[in-house]
């Protein structure tokens, strides 16, 4: 009986593994050691029909083997239908914390600094190694689908392409992994199955055009796949100061100690940022110092000129510090001419000109600048009216103006 029950038990396992509902390596584990199993089971029951003519060694051999096979060929199965965790994942705490699988987590990577992150090689890919390969790749074609490479997974499989760009509602890809895991079509069929938030990555990938080189960061990001980055990468995606995504070589000390020397105060930004936020106190600064201080200047994020001699001509030196995102100059002697040497400051965020000599022909050229956010403007000869006109033309900056 129990061979004849093995049997059948074989021959409609072999049929649904036709299906390419499981996972190949897993599957022919499973296959051959129940075909084996029908075999053995068979030779026991002869042997056993005649049982004086056989040893109890080689009766209790044929037990402990058939055992042996049922208790491997079950766990097996059990991988095929569950997964590989099955049985750890719903032990008891104590134990999971024994055999040391407790508090396990998802592999996929994670990354600090979205900047130079590609969403199909870092983000996408991860994903198809972990839930799709094993069954859709050069060796095992299911459906004639191979995901093993961005070349092949845009080619699709049996039926066509399974992405469509920009729509995942009609990407057989999408399709597959959204529906009832009661359904024959859902994938992947095991216990591997995609999370909310992978999922939701997926859709992001699909509907921002499924590109296969596209970094994160040219990429939207809305508000709802934002936390998703943030939670399954570590990817905080928020818009950043342009002082946070430079990323240079730090400078040596002696370097640092002969930019003191010259009678700038430095500080660093923190962390593991190099750039400086580098300050000049007194009134006798000269163009000799700028021009040394020039030497550094990839590294200079904020520079504080304020109440010093600062002449308007000097300011063309400044304008090559290409990181700077922030300048002080209140209560100095700049003029509008000095304000248009600063225009080539791509990156320049807040610029104080609280006290200068600065008039509304600066507007102009302040309103050249394509980062900046904030501009103080106290104390000048700026009237408010178009102070405020600058403002309202310029959607993203603030102009900061009032009476001295």
């Amino acid at each position: 009986m129990g061979g004849a029950s093995a049997f059948v038990a074989a021959f409609f396992g072999w049929w649904l593994g036709e299906t390419g509902l499981y996972e190949e390596d897993t599957l022919f584990i499973h296959r051959w050691l129940g075909i084996a199993l029908v075999i053995i089971a068979f030779i026991g029951w002869w042997i056993k029909r005649t049982p004086e003519n056989h040893s109890k060694l080689l009766h209790n051999g044929i037990n402990i083997l058939l055992l042996l096979m049922l208790f491997v060929e079950g766990h097996k199965g059990g991988d095929l239908t569950h997964g590989e965790t099955y049985l750890t994942e719903y032990a008891p705490e104590p134990l999971q914390k024994l055999i040391g699988v407790y508090g396990e987590q998802d592999s996929l990577p994670t990354f600090g600094n979205p900047d130079s992150v590609l969403v199909y090689n870092d983000l996408i890919s991860p994903i198809f190694k972990t839930k799709c390969i094993a069954c859709h790749c050069a060796e095992v074609q299911r459906g004639g689908l191979d995901m093993s490479t961005p070349e092949t997974l845009t080619e699709g499989g049996e039926g066509g392409a399974i992405i469509v760009s920009g729509n995942p509602t009609e990407s057989e890809l999408f399709r597959r992994i959204t529906l009832p895991q009661s359904n024959v079509k859902f994938m992947p069929p095991t216990n591997k199955v995609l999370t909310y938030d992978e999922i939701k990555i997926v859709e992001w990938w699909i509907r921002q055009g499924a590109s296969l080189e596209d970094p994160v960061a040219t990429l939207e990001v809305t508000d709802n796949i934002h936390p998703v980055l943030l939670r399954k990468y570590g990817l905080d995606t928020s818009p950043k100061a342009w002082y946070e995504r430079v990323r240079l070589t730090p400078l040596d000390s002696i370097q640092l100690v002969t930019l003191s020397k010259s009678g700038f105060t430095i500080k660093t930004l923190g962390g593991d940022n190099p750039l400086l936020d580098i300050t000049y106190s007194g009134s006798d600064l000269t163009e000799q110092q700028l021009q040394e201080l020039e030497k550094v200047k990839d590294y200079v994020a904020w520079l504080s000129l304020a109440q010093t001699n600062v002449e308007d001509e000097w300011l063309g030196i400044i304008s090559n510090f290409t990181n700077l995102t922030r300048l002080e100059l209140e209560k100095t002697a700049i003029t509008d001419r000095g304000v248009s040497k600063l225009a080539k400051l791509e990156h320049l965020e807040v610029l104080n000109l609280y006290g200068t000599q600065v008039t509304d022909a600066c507007l102009s050229e302040i309103q050249k600048f394509k980062g900046l956010k904030r501009v103080y403007l106290w104390g000048t000869d700026v009237t408010t009216e178009n102070a405020k006109k600058l403002e309202n033309d310029a959607s993203e900056l603030q102009v900061i103006i009032g009476k001295s």
